[in-house]
């Protein structure tokens, strides 16, 4: 990237920040820490506008992500911390460390032709994002975990997965994920400072709701 590219990123910056806040504001979404979000039928959405400097300030990026509240529930219930989240604001669901995963519903570019066409571009992000936010894809936390079985493999899907069995109160089901899940050496992704990690704690949340020894 050459300097004038880097000086026109530099100065796209700020008044892309503006447009963000004011394209979200007047869409009914929040913002936290450059994240906008909300929440529509118990699913939090969370929108990750950007200027990828790859682009070199031609194009708009975007990050469509989302999760049920109830898995954040049950996050923080299975990983014995549900005393100290409640104590958080709600923003903590976004940027907090100990959260619940989410599934991405569609990356995508908006050609940006130059800044005088910024508020026009990060508009039709928003207006993107408010079209797919506005299907109600996940009514149930079934629907949901099909949707996350479709992902890539990897520890966090496992976990996502596990926390929907768990609030589908499909325990059996959820424990014999657990156990394949610890045969391959996955942690989900979080560990405890004193030992173990939270497909510990479910496995053992799925023993006490099953009545076996833990």
């Amino acid at each position: 990237m050459t300097r004038e590219e880097q000086r026109h990123l530099r100065e796209l910056k700020r008044p892309f920040e503006q447009a963000c806040r004011a394209a979200g504001k007047a869409r009914g979404w929040k913002a936290v820490s450059g994240i906008q979000y909300q929440v529509r039928d118990g699913i939090l959405y969370e929108l990750f506008p950007g200027l990828p400097p790859v682009d070199r300030g031609t194009a708009v990026s975007a990050w469509l992500c989302c999760k049920p509240l109830a898995l954040d529930e049950m996050f923080w219930q299975v990983f014995h911390m549900a005393e100290e989240a409640a104590k958080k604001p709600f923003s903590f669901r976004v940027n907090g460390a100990f959260t619940a995963p989410v599934l991405t519903l569609e990356r995508w570019k908006t050609p940006l032709p130059g800044p005088e066409a910024l508020e026009e571009t990060v508009d039709a992000v928003f207006d993107r994002a408010e079209t797919l936010t506005g299907e109600n894809l996940f009514p149930t936390a079934a629907s949901f975990r099909r949707a996350v079985e479709a992902e890539t493999a990897n520890s966090r899907r496992t976990l996502n997965i596990i926390l929907c069995m768990l609030c589908e109160g499909n325990y059996a089901g959820a424990a014999e994920e657990i156990s394949r899940a610890l045969a391959r050496g996955e942690d989900g992704g979080f560990l405890r400072l004193d030992g173990g990690s939270i497909l510990e704690d479910a496995r053992d949340w799925c023993a006490a709701r099953l009545g076996e020894p833990v």
